[in-house]
Formats: structure tokens, sequence, C-alpha cells
């Protein structure tokens, strides 16, 4: 069921253009906002309580599908859910107009959708070259991919619908709070650390395996078992060096911002069909029901 509703929903989200009403910032906003309205998030409230608040969606929803749906109604509500949690049209869109500007060489404009592109707690950073203002943009959207991705597949291979709320509901308000710099900003961060801990590890194996092994496979070693680097650092670092350029695009990236976004993007795009390969073999095997 699981590899089923992963392709089934890939495959829809790659052809059916998502609208506010079918994305999951929409809900996670108007949840924060009803538990703001009933003090439950507040500048006192404990970190404890966030994790709690964040925890009892998923929760109400695993038990809806343990004692209320059958197996047909489960694989349909949680293709919904997974539907729902997985992509970003924002960020899709950005990226779309962040290579019509670099296909205009402006520099200006390419460093504006670099900051459009959000993430509050990495900066951009970039010397205003087209390679430079590639590698930012290059980063951010490596990141973010994973966030909206990678992360949530593997949360849904792990622990099925609730486990994809969880981890979209904790990324959207960590991003929240960071912004509005709430006092709760940085056990948020703190929990995010840790769910994205195992996820961002195996994400960064999946590109040393689909791109430059030999080369990224001593950086994920020395990242494999540290725990006090930013998971955007170890993503980052690794995709950056498990990226393949062609001769062609070497010579071509000091000129055009948009060669090395292309070119991890395309790598992003191969990792998630290695996570599919392998939860089709271990599908196959049994490991996975």
């Amino acid at each position: 069921m699981i590899l089923m509703t992963l392709l089934l929903v890939l495959s829809l989200e790659r052809v059916v253009s998502k609208d506010a009403n079918w994305h999951i910032e929409r809900y996670a906003a108007q949840y924060r906002a009803w538990l703001e309205k009933t003090q439950w998030l507040s500048d006192n409230t404990a970190p404890i309580s966030l994790y709690a608040a964040l925890l009892l969606p998923p929760v109400v929803l695993g038990l809806i599908e343990y004692w209320v749906l059958g197996a047909f109604f489960t694989f349909i509500e949680q293709s919904i859910v997974l539907f729902v949690c997985i992509g970003c049209p924002t960020l899709r869109a950005i990226y779309k107009r962040f290579l019509n500007a670099a296909e205009r060489n402006d520099l200006q404009a390419c460093s504006m959708y670099t900051v459009q592109l959000g993430h509050c707690a990495s900066t951009a950073q970039s010397d205003g070259t087209a390679k430079g203002e590639g590698k930012s943009f290059g980063q951010h959207l490596t990141w973010l991919n994973y966030q909206h991705y990678a992360a949530v597949m593997l949360w849904f291979i792990g622990f099925g619908a609730p486990g994809a709320l969880f981890y979209c509901l904790s990324r959207s308000a960590t991003e929240a709070l960071c912004n509005a710099d709430h006092p709760l900003k940085d056990g948020a961060g703190r929990l995010m650390f840790a769910l994205d801990f195992i996820p961002v590890r195996i994400t960064a194996f999946g590109m040393l395996m689909m791109g430059h092994f030999s080369r990224a496979l001593p950086e994920w070693i020395k990242f494999a078992i540290k725990f006090d680097v930013p998971a955007y650092d170890v993503l980052t670092q690794i995709s950056a060096k498990a990226e393949t350029l062609s001769p062609e695009e070497y010579a071509q990236q000091s000129e055009n911002a948009a060669i090395e976004p292309k070119v991890l993007v395309k790598l992003a795009k191969r990792n998630v069909v290695f996570l599919l390969v392998v939860t089709a073999s271990l599908t196959l095997v049994g490991s996975l029901a």
C-alpha cells in the first residue's frame, strides 16, 4: 500500500497544478492560528506544549485509521494526506522565475528569488556573480526540495500519513516561529533537528548513489554520526560533492546562474527515483507492509 500510494501521489503531483487548498501550509497556518487563539501557543508556552500540539493531529489521524477506517478507505485517506503534504507550488513557481531571470542574466532578480525561497535558519550567501547566485539558489533549492519531497516521503514510509503530517506541521511551525522571532523558535529548531537527523542522511546517501559516489562518500561518512552539524549543512555540502557537471556546464556556470540549480534539481529527481526503488525492493522482500 505504501508503494502504491507513493507512485499514485507522485504521478498526480507532476501532472496536476495544485492550488492553496491542496497544500499543507494553508491548514498548518490555520491550525497555528487556532493554537494562538486558545492560548496554547503563546510567548510563555513551554517547548513540550508545542511538541504536544504538533503531535495531536497525527495521533488523532492514526486513531481514526486504526479504529474507524478499513483498508480501502485508509488507502484513500493516506493518498489524500500525502498529496496535500508533498510538494510546494510556490517554490516551483519561484524556480521557474529564477530560470527566466538567469537566462536574462539579471543577477539582481536572481538574488531576490533566492531570498523568496525562504528558510529562516540560513541566509543566502553570494559574491554577486552568476556562479555565486547559482550556488546560493541551488543550495536553498536543494534543501527545500528535500523538506517538501524526500523528507515527507521518508516519514510517510516510516509512519504512514500521520508521520508525513507530523513532519509537515513541525516544518511549517518551525519556519513561522523563526520568521516571527518567537521565543519558541529554538525549541522548534531542536525538534526539526531531531526529525531531520536520519532522513537527511538517507537522502544524502541517495544523492551520492545517484551522483559522484567516490567524491561524495567521504563527505557523507564525515557527517554520518555528527550531532552538532545542522541538517541544512549536511545536505548541501554532500549534494555539492555529488553533483556532476559536464565540461560544457563548467564553462557556462560562470555566465549563467541557472546551470548549478538545474543540475541539482536533476540530482534531486534521481534521488526520488532511488527512494522509490529502495521502497519497492523492501516491499518485495516483505520488510514494508
